[in-house]
């Protein structure tokens, strides 16, 4: 079984921890951004808790999962100080030639107002013998 369909669909909320100066030049450093003021849109890359709690969930795998796509829409920018309420939703599950392919979307906001919307997709196959 790649995934457990009757996994609990419930959405997953979580606080993320407050964004600090320390924090946001740590992820520059980690994807080696120089030369930009503030907070880098793709500090929204943190906040990705629920997908794997939802994988958890699934009971997926991960040597069974390949990563497809990734969206983001950036509706204002990130401040300092900012704590960040994340919502994760499932999508959609579509099965297709004994692959299955998932899609779960995330919202964050700040102070009611939200931030950013992401959605991420993944395929889930079978690992073949000998390849574990």
């Amino acid at each position: 079984m790649l995934i457990n369909l009757n996994a609990d669909l419930t959405p997953i909320k979580f606080t993320a921890a407050t964004i600090t100066k320390d924090k946001v030049e740590l992820f520059k450093s980690a994807i080696r951004l120089q030369y930009t003021e503030g907070i880098p849109p793709t500090y929204a890359t943190t906040f990705r808790k629920g997908e794997f709690a939802f994988l958890d969930r699934f009971h997926v795998n991960l040597k069974n999962l390949l990563h497809t796509d990734q969206q983001y829409e950036y509706i204002s920018p990130f401040c300092l100080d900012d704590i960040p309420e994340v919502t994760t939703e499932f999508v959609s599950t579509k099965e297709r030639r004994g692959m299955v392919f998932v899609s779960i979307k995330s919202q964050v906001k700040v102070k009611d107002q939200v931030r950013v919307y992401f959605t991420s997709s993944f395929v889930l196959r079978e690992t073949k013998k000998g390849t574990e």
